[in-house]
C-alpha cells in the first residue's frame, strides 16, 4: 500500500477549481484542527510545502478548506520535484 501524502484543498472564491498544495506532514497534522479558526479570523497564514519551500494563505479569499490526502502529487503546488532520470 502507497504511502498517503497529505495536502490542503483551498476552494477559493471566484475560482471554479479548486488549489491543491502537497504540505509536509507535519503541517498537515498540526494544520488540520486550525481550519476553522482560519477560516472564521479570515488570517494569513504560511504554511511548510512538501518541497520544503513555504506558501501564504489569506483566508479571507477562501470559500472552504480542507486537509486530505494528494492525488496526483504532479498537479499540487509544493510537491517535490519529480527526476526526469537525466540527472548526472
Amino acid at each position: 500500500m502507497s504511502e498517503t501524502k497529505p495536502g490542503l484543498v483551498l476552494h477559493l472564491v471566484g475560482a471554479a477549481q479548486p488549489l491543491h498544495i502537497a504540505l509536509d506532514r507535519e503541517e498537515a497534522e498540526s494544520l488540520a484542527p486550525l481550519l476553522p479558526e482560519l477560516m472564521s479570523s479570515g488570517e494569513p497564514r504560511t504554511l511548510n510545502t512538501a518541497d520544503g519551500g513555504r506558501f501564504t494563505v489569506n483566508f479571507t479569499h477562501v470559500a472552504a478548506a480542507h486537509v486530505d490526502s494528494v492525488r496526483s502529487e504532479s498537479m499540487a503546488y509544493g510537491a517535490p520535484a519529480r527526476s526526469a532520470g537525466f540527472g548526472g
